[in-house]
């Protein structure tokens, strides 16, 4: 009784805060296009295009907004390198790389309402990200011959931290944003390959609905 009496008081407080245009949440959908990079500063970066989709829930106060938001996210990119052989110390390594990550992206965004009209809002917003890998599909050639299988499973990162900034207008119940989400950490480090490494950094657009 007391867990249904909690739940029926969350409803009510949710209730109570969309009449009040305090709280809104709905679906959104989305394109992307990422970019992979690495320390190495002699590479060719193939920028792939990606999809996401799932759900945000906005709290305001007054101008400011807290905005957590959940979505799945499929992320691909291509990436052509050389490296000096770390075995031999002598020639170079032509090494190429593809990856399709699917993730699980939880962000958690502070914005600001720029202007605030009746019909129209204009926001910017940013904030950090915790990513979280479901699967993922790499591969690897070095010189022209697949090596995929160098690649373990403790080259991978199962999660990882980005932040996101951006800009978003809301028009009626639509709401629109575009932003850039910076890789912090990398997602891979190949350890024989002299801890060659990749990160993310994904420019992205969506299209979200407001229920409330």
């Amino acid at each position: 009784m007391k867990r249904i009496a909690i739940i029926f008081l969350l409803i009510g407080i949710s209730t109570g805060l969309s009449a009040q245009n305090l709280i809104s949440f709905g679906p959104k959908i989305g394109w992307n296009s990422t970019s992979l990079s690495t320390d190495y500063t002699d590479y060719i970066d193939d920028i792939k295009s990606g999809f996401q989709g799932g759900l945000f829930f906005s709290i305001y106060l007054n101008r400011f907004y807290v905005q957590p938001e959940a979505y799945l996210s499929i992320k691909k990119g291509s990436l052509d390198s050389s490296i000096d052989d770390p075995l031999t110390g002598a020639g170079t390594l032509n090494i190429s790389q593809t990856m399709t990550l699917r993730t699980v992206d939880l962000p958690l965004l502070l914005g600001y309402k720029v202007l605030d009209l009746k019909l129209v809002r204009l926001r910017l917003w940013g904030g950090p990200v915790a990513s979280y890998v479901l699967n993922r599909d790499y591969t690897l050639s070095i010189n022209g011959v697949d090596e995929t299988d160098r690649i373990t499973k403790e080259d991978f990162r199962d999660a990882t931290w980005s932040v996101q900034a951006g800009a978003g207008i809301d028009v009626l119940m639509l709401t629109f944003d575009i932003g850039y989400d910076f890789g912090l950490e990398n997602f891979m480090t190949i350890r024989s390959l002299d801890d060659f490494n990749l990160r993310n950094n994904v420019f992205f657009c969506s299209l979200g609905w407001r229920i409330y």
